[in-house]
């Protein structure tokens, strides 16, 4: 926060829509990744993310000094927690399309002639003597 703070308007404009940007690609690529039908290219970025917020969550245990630990454990915590909140963000595509993706295979399980006519096989054209 004391980076923003000393930050000029002009810098903070520039941040702000590439920030949002950067997270609407990352969002349309993990719906891609959710949408496949293995369930486990969706969990690839959520599992980073959680990966990265927890190395960057413990590391101030680690690099402290042996009597700074006052306060830091629940430092830490939150810290952890706020990382975490772009994991929830990228757990919601992929919980929505494999939501998605089970209620279609059930469906076709369900309609089976559907499942024929939507693979690609055109109908035929009628015939112009009838």
């Amino acid at each position: 926060m004391e980076v923003l703070q000393g930050m000029s308007v002009d810098r903070m404009v520039i941040i702000f829509p590439t920030a949002l940007v950067a997270m609407y690609v990352i969002i349309s690529v993990q719906k891609s990744l959710s949408s496949r039908e293995s369930r486990y290219p969706g969990l690839v970025i959520p599992v980073l993310c959680f990966i990265v917020s927890t190395v960057l969550a413990i590391r101030p245990l680690i690099v402290a000094d042996a009597g700074a630990d006052t306060g830091l454990g629940i430092y830490c915590l939150r810290m952890w927690l706020t990382f975490n909140i772009a994991t929830v963000i990228f757990l919601f595509p992929y919980f929505i399309q494999r939501k998605r993706l089970r209620e279609l295979k059930e469906y076709y399980e369900a309609h089976p002639e559907e499942l024929e006519t939507s693979e690609g096989t055109e109908p035929e054209p009628a015939d112009p003597d009838k």
